[in-house]
């Protein structure tokens, strides 16, 4: 069976980076972030890299099937002001649905704490963009010829009952 799988990008990771460069080659990718990422390899360590501790964070979230990416995006973000913005990866189908960015999201509102997410979005991709606003998705318009959509953590109701 083939299942489709999410991951955190590992710099370090060699068949991280193999499948990160031919998801680019195969999907004609110009700001190749494999190159980024073999600079990161080069000037910081593995720990450092990873350290929980850091305010700013940048990482890449994959979906995996059949040991191949079959969708990527960027996770930049601050700790302290818990919020962070998504920037898929620009890909050749344009209407496919893309489960990465919720799950991204999900990702970003509950394991890194984030309060608010911002989705940067081609100006172009309408089937994303129409997508994330029927999932609840806030348009907030173009920003550099971009449309940024956010989406904020939900607050969980705190009911009590009274017993008489």
């Amino acid at each position: 069976m083939n299942i489709e799988r999410l991951f955190l990008l590992n710099p370090y990771n060699d068949s991280h980076l193999k499948k990160l460069i031919i998801f680019e080659e195969e999907n004609k990718i110009v700001d190749k972030p494999s190159l980024y990422f073999k600079k990161i390899r080069e000037t910081i360590n593995e720990q450092d890299y990873f350290d929980p501790n850091k305010n700013d964070f940048e990482e890449i979230i994959f979906t995996e099937k059949s040991e191949r990416i079959t969708d990527c995006c960027y996770i930049k973000g601050e700790r302290d002001l818990k919020q962070c913005s998504i920037e898929p990866f620009n890909i050749i189908n344009k209407n496919k649905r893309r489960n990465l960015i919720e799950d991204a999201t999900n990702y970003a509102t509950n394991t890194l704490g984030m309060e608010r997410v911002y989705i940067k979005a081609d100006f172009s991709d309408n089937y994303l963009i129409n997508y994330l606003e029927l999932k609840g998705y806030e348009n907030l318009g173009e920003v550099e010829g971009s449309i940024v959509l956010l989406k904020e953590k939900e607050e969980k109701e705190n009911s009590q009952r009274m017993i008489s």
